[in-house]
């Protein structure tokens, strides 16, 4: 987390109520062990209100009153510091909003928490994550091979992707990730022939 600029943070907390409180709470969760998730979780849902707000007419609106021009990066390095978290923060933050029997969920099935393993749990459709599993000892598979698609090659929201894993499994199967792999064989096969 960086230091964020002192105009910022008076206009989120003046317009935000979430947002009060939010650095502190990101820094006691560096320096505790114990119930780290939930308080992750929370901060989740204070960032995801925080910038739900700013990107909101009402947040530009202020923005510009008060004169602080910023892009999306400015506004994720001045609130969280680091891309990847602030958008795991994101995630996270609108399950606790929309599904919060998904947390609980993913709650009851582990005792080592994190959110990016909620967020995969909550992804596999409540199955645990291959983090989990490998701690837990059991043999764990290895990925043999691996297909995936941007969204934008399939003019899609989202991209799919397979894995063929070393105990036969695969993993990722949906319509999706089924019809972007027969649209690139058949493109193989006519450069193939061509």
């Amino acid at each position: 987390m960086s230091q964020i600029n002192r105009n910022l943070e008076e206009l989120l907390e003046n317009n935000v109520t979430e947002f009060n409180g939010l650095h502190q709470l990101m820094s006691e969760t560096r320096d505790i062990s114990q119930g780290v998730f939930d308080k992750q979780v929370n901060i989740g849902q204070r960032v995801n209100t925080t910038y739900n707000w700013w990107k909101s007419a009402e947040g530009k609106q202020a923005m510009e009153y008060v004169g602080i021009i910023m892009e999306r990066a400015d506004f994720i390095t001045q609130v969280v510091g680091d891309r990847s978290w602030f958008y795991e923060l994101i995630a996270i933050g609108k399950v606790r909003e929309e599904s919060p029997n998904l947390i609980t969920e993913y709650k009851d099935s582990t005792e080592n928490r994190s959110v990016r393993g909620c967020l995969k749990f909550i992804k596999n459709g409540g199955a645990e994550s291959d983090e989990e599993t490998e701690e837990e000892g059991s043999e764990s598979s290895t990925t043999l091979m691996t297909f995936s698609a941007k969204a934008e090659a399939l003019d899609a929201e989202k991209g799919a992707s397979l894995r063929l894993l070393s105990d036969g499994k695969i993993e990722g199967v949906t319509a999706q990730s089924i019809e972007a792999l027969e649209m690139l064989l058949a493109k193989a096969k006519e450069q193939l022939n061509a």
